[in-house]
């Protein structure tokens, strides 16, 4: 476990409450901004979507075949 809460043993007199603390051997973290993830998720989303692009015609006329096939063979 990386952060284990312990009880310190010293307690303020006036609430009677012991006070929590995480004892860690890994240094602090500062938040940053995710820029650079941001920027590599956009480029997957793109390389995605110029791939796929040119299958849409494709997918439209499997679709529309599948329509014609079912009002074909709903009139019989």
């Amino acid at each position: 476990m990386l952060f284990r809460p312990e009880r310190n043993g010293m307690s303020d007199p006036n609430t009677g409450v012991l006070e929590s603390t995480y004892r860690t051997v890994t240094p602090g973290y500062g938040s940053r901004d995710d820029t650079g993830m941001d920027l590599i998720g956009w480029v997957v989303f793109l390389g995605v979507l110029t791939l796929l692009f040119p299958l849409i015609p494709l997918g439209l006329a499997v679709v529309g075949l599948g329509k014609l096939a079912a009002a074909l063979g709903g009139r019989q």
